[in-house]
Parts: C-alpha cells; structure tokens; sequence
C-alpha cells in the first residue's frame, strides 16, 4: 500500500474529503465509516487547514451524515470564504425540508451529491439503507431543483435488488424537472460495512447503463478513453459518459444528463479501490492530507 501523509501546505489532491461527523440519522448496510463515537471535526483547524493549501481545491464536505452538525452553514461559509469550492455528500433526509435546503445556499452551497440507493422504491431502500425514506429522498430532490443546486446522485447497484434503478433514476429526473446531472453509478466496495453478496462487475455496471438508458456500447467505449479532468491520466476504473453527446463549447459535466461509472470492487490484494490514485485526498483526524482510499483502509472502523 503506497500510503503517506502531506502537510497541508504540501496538497497535491485536487479532491479533497472531509469527513465533519461520523454521526449519522441512517443506519445503511454500506458505509465506509461505520464508527459512530468519533468526536466531530474540529470546524477552527479545519479551516485552518484548508487555508495552507496552495491552491483552490474542491472540499468535499462528507460523514457519515454532514448535516448532523448544526454548524454545518457556518463551516460552508468559511470554507468558501478562504476560497476553496464545495459540495456537499448527503443522505438528504434534512433537506426534505425546504427552509434548510435555502439556509445551506445562503451559506454559498452550490452543489449537493444526494445519495439515491433506493430511487423512488422504499423496498429498495429498506433492503439497502435499512429505511424506508423513499418520499424524504423524493422531497429532498425537488428542494435542490427548486433552489437551483448543482446537483449530482449517487447510487449503489445491488445484484438481484436494484437492479432497474438507472431506469427509474432517468424517470425520476423527468419527473421533478431535472435537465443537468452527474448520475454515479458504482457496485458495492469492500471497505468498512458493506454488503457481502454476488457484485456487478465494471463491465456489467456499463452494459446496465447501456440498456437502461439506450446509450451504445461504441459511444461507452469512446468516453472511456477520455480523462475525467483534463491533463490528468485515464481513470481506468471511473469515467464519465454523456447521455447525449454535449454541443461544442457546452460546460463539460454540467450540460445535460451524464454518468460516471466507477468500480469500487477493488482486486487488488489490499482492498482498495483505485490504489495510488492522486485526485483523491482525505483530511485526517491529524489535519495532514492523505490518499483517500489507503487512508480509509488503513482506519477502518477506526476514524
């Protein structure tokens, strides 16, 4: 395992994580820090932190569940402040409830990745996430449509469960007038708790979105090849493809529906998913920055 701590002076990730709680108002069968009793990031050297980062780097405000910290506004406001981007992971149950999706964009939240492992079936999501909290997840999108959040949705897909989701995502977004996404589709991965069934297989993943959403294998095939930022390598294991291929000078992932597929299914004797990556950074409970993955790893069920 290539693993190493940077100064925050030092960060080279252009993606960084950090982990506010390890609180959380779900209780799902994957998560990759499943510990509940760590105390919550301390919100002064995190900024702090941030702050020695030589360049503007995008802070991806995680938990367990983020918007467990009452402080969450503030602690957007002065990450932006010290001129960082942000978005923000969540589960989504608190913004169901509209005065709060409008307090985080008073903060200057502008992009919110909602977790959708069950869709629109509260089956699926019993089975999934251990709640059937279909309408929140439903309330919660619409919210983020009406408040004109950037908005992406990740989900799970579970063999022999969830199977149809990227169908039912599509019709979702039809439904609640969503016209620009990044749709994330991954399997299951092996870090922390997490479901121990048959998994899809990256190839497998592609060949749902390719029947699902009606997208050819060709047109699959030639995004593949293309680097989810520009001037960085090929992810050999995650990358975007349009639903429609984007009009010459559109924003690229923000004009029309995307997805980006990604295996967390790591073969690799360590079980971790997409060793050696350099996008992917985690602020540790030092206020170093490390890789995100090894990082994770080597605290599991730990911080």
């Amino acid at each position: 395992m290539n693993y190493y701590e940077l100064q925050p002076e030092n960060n080279h990730f252009s993606d960084v994580m950090i982990d506010v709680t390890h609180r959380c108002n779900m209780s799902c069968k994957n998560c990759y820090i499943p510990n509940r009793k760590i105390a919550d990031l301390d919100m002064n050297k995190t900024i702090d932190a941030l702050a020695k980062f030589p360049k503007r780097t995008m802070i991806r405000i995680v938990g367990a569940e983020p918007t467990m910290r009452n402080d969450l506004p503030e602690f957007i406001k002065r990450i932006r402040k010290i001129g960082h981007r942000a978005t923000m992971l969540t589960n989504g149950l608190r913004l169901a409830n509209d005065r709060y999706c409008k307090i985080l964009k008073s903060s200057k939240l502008t992009h919110v990745y909602l977790s959708l492992n069950g869709v629109d079936n509260d089956d699926w999501y019993e089975q999934i996430d251990e709640l059937r909290c279909a309408d929140k997840k439903i309330k919660a999108l619409k919210n983020l449509v009406t408040n004109k959040f950037l908005i992406d949705t990740g989900t799970i897909i579970i063999k022999g469960i969830n199977d149809e989701a990227i169908s039912r995502l599509l019709h979702l977004y039809k439904k609640v007038g969503i016209v620009n996404t990044v749709c994330r589709i991954k399997n299951i991965g092996q870090l922390g708790n997490y479901m121990k069934t048959e998994n899809y297989t990256m190839e497998e993943l592609i060949k749902l979105v390719s029947e699902q959403a009606n997208i050819s294998m060709d047109h699959i095939n030639k995004w593949r090849k293309i680097p989810i930022y520009q001037n960085e390598e090929i992810e050999e294991e995650s990358f975007y493809v349009p639903l429609v291929e984007p009009k010459l000078g559109q924003l690229f992932h923000r004009s029309g529906i995307w997805f980006k597929i990604a295996n967390w299914n790591s073969t690799n004797p360590e079980g971790i998913p997409f060793p050696n990556n350099t996008r992917r950074g985690r602020l540790t409970e030092n206020f170093t920055i490390a890789p995100f993955f090894e990082h994770v790893k080597n605290n599991e069920f730990g911080y």
